[in-house]
């Protein structure tokens, strides 16, 4: 048998950026001049409009939690304890609108994040504000003091092709206070434009769970019974009906959850999501003084699908809230299915700066599942697939050229084994011919590199002679 050694350079690749970026934002208001941008909410409600005041806000000092930009933010007073009302509404300037408009048309992958900050009052049991931007309805959960809503744009669609963009905002809240007087005070600022992308930058998306293994079909989904109740939920793996199925975002399969009995909130379920990659960026089995800073996880958006049911003629299923949970905090907002006669498809997305994560069982990272709907006593079902991490600090440089450092070859079994110098990040492929002038037969494809030597192990097409190479495919 004899080999040549031929070196295909392909296009750079893609490897970890060494240097760290902090947020990379454009300011559409912060409030800092007036507060002309905001107004009451019109969409109907029992605060408006002597139960919503609104105000500009200045900073007491330096350490002011309420202000999270500049100087000034915008105080919303609400003095009605009802459910849920469109308290007030902010309209972009044509400039900042403008901006939001173009990064959503935008085709690269999580890279535009809308973000604002609002401060929420103590002296509620718990409070949600929603917001209305687009197409997204998302809702923002307290934790009496500051939450940052995050909105991908690339997920979000029906912004007007001119003029000014309206963002509505809806409240609700159960006070602490009884009979409520108030008023309980929100504060909010900091609406900005963020770019997550390094210089240079490309996007890596590494699947971390699709519940594609036969032997593990549900990814090891199980009951949740930490905080009490009875488990409602039980747990098999999906396989696709058609190439158009909905329910299944990534390969073949999804893990399908049967929900029994009525909705009502309940943390229902966790996956474990050790020995992925997020896993090893999270780094949980090391010392905290070890592990990567908010800063350093700004490049890492974490994203998974939801598809949530049909609305029922009589209108079960008509609205559904999904939250998620790390064990060590929850996370900044819930889903809210819309209210749509057919069944439906969103993704959460988040960047890791966000969240912090339970570190002392011994299964790390773990997600828990929450949820409440309005379906009937019958139950309804929910489908989570493509659990994914995507890298948008990833920075192109020219990749080592793929040169072959050893070959073995057994005889007797037909067997060979090539090493070649890679780099982590990189894939490669390994090319076969009977006579140079074509490759014809791919023996590997996708062969993921590590950083220094990367080998092979196949079997040798039946000839009595043949040329090998190794071809750099990213």
């Amino acid at each position: 048998m004899k080999h040549i050694h031929k070196i295909i350079i392909g296009a750079a690749g893609l490897v970890s950026a060494t240097t760290l970026f902090a947020e990379n934002a454009v300011v559409l208001e912060s409030f800092e001049q007036n507060i002309d941008a905001v107004a009451l909410g019109d969409w109907g409600g029992g605060r408006i409009p002597d139960g919503v005041t609104l105000k500009q806000y200045t900073k007491s000092g330096t350490d002011d939690p309420n202000v999270t930009q500049g100087n000034k933010s915008l105080q919303v007073d609400l003095s009605v304890a009802e459910w849920w009302v469109h308290d007030f509404k902010i309209t972009l300037s044509e400039d900042a609108s403008n901006k939001v408009r173009q990064a959503a048309k935008s085709t690269d992958v999580a890279r535009y994040i809308f973000r604002y900050d609002i401060i929420f009052p103590a002296g509620t049991a718990w409070m949600n504000n929603a917001v209305y931007f687009g197409s997204n309805n998302d809702q923002l959960e307290s934790n009496n003091g500051k939450r940052t809503m995050s909105l991908a744009l690339d997920l979000i669609s029906g912004f007007p092709d001119e003029g000014q963009i309206v963002i509505r905002f809806a409240d609700n809240f159960d006070a602490t206070e009884d009979p409520f007087v108030g008023p309980l005070t929100v504060y909010v600022d900091n609406l900005r434009l963020v770019d997550t992308y390094a210089a240079g930058a490309k996007p890596v998306t590494y699947v971390l769970q699709s519940f594609e293994d036969s032997k593990d079909p549900t990814g090891g989904a199980q009951d949740f019974t930490g905080w009490g109740g009875t488990p409602r939920t039980t747990y098999s793996q999906y396989t696709r009906t058609s190439p158009d199925d909905f329910h299944v975002s990534e390969g073949t399969h999804a893990l399908k959850v049967d929900y029994a009995n009525a909705g009502t909130w309940h943390a229902d379920f966790t996956l474990p999501l050790n020995n992925t990659k997020l896993a090893e960026i999270l780094k949980l089995d090391s010392p905290p003084e070890e592990r990567p800073t908010a800063a350093q996880l700004e490049r890492y958006t974490l994203r998974f699908d939801v598809a949530y049911p049909d609305r029922a003629d009589d209108w079960t299923a008509g609205w559904m809230n999904t939250s998620y949970h790390t064990l060590a905090t929850a996370f900044p907002f819930s889903q809210v299915r819309r209210d749509r006669v057919s069944g439906e498809r969103q993704t959460m997305s988040l960047t890791l700066d966000q969240l912090t994560w339970q570190d002392t069982a011994e299964v790390k990272p773990v997600l828990m599942f929450i949820a409440n709907g309005a379906w009937g006593p019958t139950g309804t079902t929910v489908y989570y697939d493509n659990f994914r991490l995507i890298d948008t600090g990833n920075v192109a440089i020219t990749a080592p050229a793929p040169k072959i450092t050893g070959v073995q070859y057994d005889a007797k079994t037909r067997t060979i084994t090539l090493r070649w110098d890679s780099a982590a990040g990189k894939t490669y492929a390994v090319d076969y011919t009977q006579a140079l002038g074509s490759w014809p037969t791919v023996m590997a494809s996708g062969v993921q590199g590590v950083q220094g030597t990367t080998t092979y192990n196949g079997s040798v097409p039946s000839a009595t002679s043949g040329f090998f190479r190794i071809r750099l495919t990213n």
